[in-house]
């Protein structure tokens, strides 16, 4: 399997990358890189500290995946948007989950691919330039357009990272299967 880089930031949605993370690596080998903007220490929206991440470098190849957080939704949020940029030019997937997508938006790459996020009216509100609300597909489940995934949610979020990654797609069905069963009865 390929790389999966995690952006994280201050605060950031740590229910939103678990099911990825922790199943991902203990289940199926995947490989994490936990980096975040500027490198450091962080804390989670729960208060689980993270004693280092690595700098927010722009990888050669795999997923990058943003992580969501009260970080991107600021007035002066974080721009990633170049090291995202440069990242889907070499060749790889980028996701984003939750508020994660508000820094897709702001790096102009869900102008012209479908997607999720909180509602069809949530990036618009963060992104002035956002100019994709009418390729919105308002759904709780993730949307994967080419090298763009999108989701408000982590089951189906997880499985299509994992697929893009280079997991067996069954095997990701099957991981998702068992995240939902909870919510299927």
């Amino acid at each position: 399997m390929h790389p999966i880089t995690v952006v994280l930031t201050e605060v950031y949605s740590d229910w939103e990358i678990a099911p990825l993370c922790g199943a991902g690596r203990a289940f199926y080998g995947a490989e994490f890189r936990f980096v975040s903007p500027k490198g450091g220490a962080l804390k989670s929206a729960a208060g689980l500290p993270i004693a280092e991440t690595g700098r927010f470098e722009a990888p050669d190849e795999g997923v990058v995946v943003i992580c969501g957080g009260p970080a991107f939704e600021a007035d002066d949020g974080l721009d990633i948007g170049q090291k995202l940029r440069q990242s889907r030019e070499s060749g790889c997937v980028i996701a984003g989950i939750c508020g994660g997508t508000i820094a897709l938006a702001r790096a102009g790459m869900l102008d012209n691919v479908s997607r999720t996020s909180n509602g069809p009216d949530y990036l618009g509100n963060y992104v002035k330039a956002y100019s994709g609300t009418g390729r919105c597909v308002d759904e709780p489940r993730a949307v994967r357009d080419k090298d763009i995934i999108t989701a408000p949610a982590p089951a189906s979020f997880a499985r299509e990272v994992l697929v893009a990654a280079g997991l067996d797609p069954q095997k990701a069905e099957e991981l998702e299967n068992m995240l939902g069963a909870e919510h299927s009865k």
